[in-house]
């Protein structure tokens, strides 16, 4: 082979990985406010980011908690809030790039990454240092990085079932943190009342204004958080040397890096980082397809080639963030949905948003505010993201139906995780690399899924003869097969849609019946069709109101389409029985 070709090839492999020409163009979506090329005047922008930024705030507090934990002052936590806010503004920036190999191309906003937190609080309540954790961090992004080019195999190897589990985990592994901010000790049940009291009353405002849906709703936990800390002020609960470090904290000032990667750190604590990609990832994509879905008024499937981008920025950033020893931003799920609910995708929003937490980020005065919140307001704001985490992963592992590989699967990883949780000492005994419950949760439900995964394949087949009830037996057909497999309706439903569409192409064509075979593997049913006579036509792209009026070939084109518009894919064969059309759907 020539070193012409090869080199050919080389770039092929690359362009295909990281290129934009493969890239599918989105067609008009008819109520989008501001689609994702518009210009947005710069009012109008830092109006709308402000929202986001209102969003994203409600974790600023979670690199001060993660600064304290590593017995950092107060000035250290503002330090580390500033270097995490310049890494928010870096994901925004390198996500909504649409040259080059990274970026997704889409105004993707991130937030202080609680999953990443879970396992910094455990490193250092093992004793790891912040340069130690910083190059776990490090490399965390860099493995991240390097599970783009297997986009397809990602839902497969993380379905729901065990992305719920984890992310169920991440909300249960911060309850301690929460304890602690209460200070519970069973020695003096009494003294952690107070504490206790305002903690519980500025969550129940929260709650109160999240379930009332009214304008006010996206910034529950802001007002839940400002109504604590006024009580908490006028109770005496202020924060100790707060006077001192508002007074210290300079209006401006460079964020310096907060510790030296240090690459001499216990192996066993970065099995917990690790495992943390389950949930990102998972959540990285689903952001990412959501935008989309949103923005493609054709779309029809994930475009494989923004997501494997958005990939390699997301790692990027958190190796970057990693690499000055702050706490990195991962996909904001609530952002993304702010800017679906409100139809707006202009990219000059995010870009708005960066440069508002860049520039804050040279504030420290005004950062410290987000330091300063109160022991018992951090709580409240804990336990509202810790029961929102644990409420979205229980709905993510009942999100498909639960047949008994799948039970099992979710219920050894959440019994794993709950064991570590209930009796922390014993494994951190005996055996020290499993002794969070996110990585014991996640370790034990990836296994099970991975190990029964070859068992799941079924087959189903049955004869479809052509008569004035064949509808309804179809019907009958795709329920039984989607009740006995655990399908979810929608894959039912659209099943039942391609089968009827099939039999009516078919009959018309005089034909008796169809043989239908179908078969389940992880995440996909495939159904084949088998039947005598003449090849299908090629399914029409666009359908026309002469097509319909035409007849023949172009009718049938028409019909195909409809059959089979709701696929993943579909192919055609002819074989000795004679004619075969295989069809895919994903579950």
């Amino acid at each position: 082979m020539s070193a012409e070709a090869g080199s050919g090839r080389v770039e092929g492999f690359w362009g295909t990985l990281i290129g934009r020409r493969g890239d599918r163009v989105p067609t008009h979506v008819p109520d989008v406010v501001l689609g994702l090329n518009d210009k947005v005047p710069s009012g109008r922008a830092f109006a709308l980011a402000s929202q986001q930024i209102g969003l994203q705030s409600i974790y600023f507090l979670l690199p001060g908690i993660a600064a304290a934990a590593f017995g950092g002052t107060q000035l250290d936590a503002t330090n580390l809030l500033c270097l995490s806010l310049m890494g928010l503004a870096l994901y925004a920036a390198l996500q909504g790039l649409t040259r080059g190999p990274f970026g997704s191309g889409y105004p993707i906003v991130a937030a202080p990454s609680a999953t990443l937190l879970a396992p910094m609080l455990l490193a250092a309540s093992q004793g790891a240092t912040l340069g130690q954790v910083a190059a776990m961090v490090v490399i965390t992004g860099l493995v991240a990085m390097l599970f783009s080019p297997l986009t397809r195999r990602l839902t497969a190897l993380l379905p729901t079932e065990v992305t719920g589990v984890v992310v169920f985990m991440v909300g249960a592994s911060l309850l301690p943190a929460m304890m602690t901010l209460v200070h519970v000790d069973p020695a003096s049940p009494r003294d952690a009342l107070p504490g206790s009291l305002v903690a519980f009353g500025a969550f129940a405002v929260m709650v109160a204004v999240a379930v009332r849906r009214s304008r006010f709703a996206p910034y529950a936990v802001l007002i839940g958080a400002a109504v604590g800390t006024v009580v908490s002020l006028a109770l005496g609960m202020a924060p100790d040397g707060a006077h001192d470090l508002l007074v210290s904290a300079p209006w401006f000032a460079l964020p310096r890096p907060a510790a030296v990667p240090d690459f001499h750190f216990d192996r066993g604590q970065l099995l917990g980082f690790l495992l943390t990609l389950v949930p990102t990832l998972a959540s990285t994509v689903g952001v990412l397809v959501a935008f989309q879905r949103a923005t493609d008024g054709g779309w029809t499937r994930a475009d494989p080639g923004p997501i494997r981008r958005g990939i390699l920025a997301h790692g990027l950033a958190v190796a970057l963030t990693g690499a000055v020893g702050a706490l990195p931003g991962g996909a904001s799920a609530s952002c993304a949905a702010l800017s679906i609910a409100t139809r707006s995708f202009a990219r000059g929003i995010a870009w708005a948003g960066s440069a508002v937490l860049f520039l804050l980020a040279f504030c420290p005065k005004a950062v410290a505010l987000f330091i300063l919140v109160p022991a018992p307001v951090q709580a409240a704001m804990l336990l509202y993201v810790a029961g929102f985490m644990m409420a979205q992963g229980c709905a993510m592992v009942v999100l498909r139906s639960l047949d008994t590989r799948r039970t099992v699967v979710a219920g050894l990883g959440l019994t794993a995780g709950l064991a570590v949780l209930t009796a922390p000492r014993f494994f951190a005994t005996a055996m020290p690399p499993l002794a969070a419950p996110l990585a014991m949760a996640a370790l034990v439900a990836f296994l099970a899924n991975l190990v029964t995964l070859p068992l799941v394949k079924r087959v189903q087949r049955f004869e479809q003869r052509f008569w004035s009830g064949m509808g309804d037996e179809l019907q009958d057909s795709a329920h039984a097969i989607g009740g006995a497999w655990g399908l979810r309706p929608e894959t039912v439903r659209k099943m039942h849609h391609a089968l009827a569409e099939l039999g009516d192409l078919l009959a018309g064509r005089g034909l008796s019946s169809m043989t239908v075979t179908a078969t389940q593997l992880e995440e996909a049913v495939a159904l084949t069709i088998t039947f005598r006579g003449q090849p299908l036509p090629k399914p029409a792209r666009r359908p026309a109101l002469d097509d319909i009026e035409a007849g023949g070939d172009a009718m049938e084109a028409v019909s195909l389409w409809l059959a089979l518009r709701e696929t993943t894919s579909h192919s055609t064969r002819s074989t000795a029985e004679g004619q075969e059309l295989r069809i895919e759907f994903r579950d």
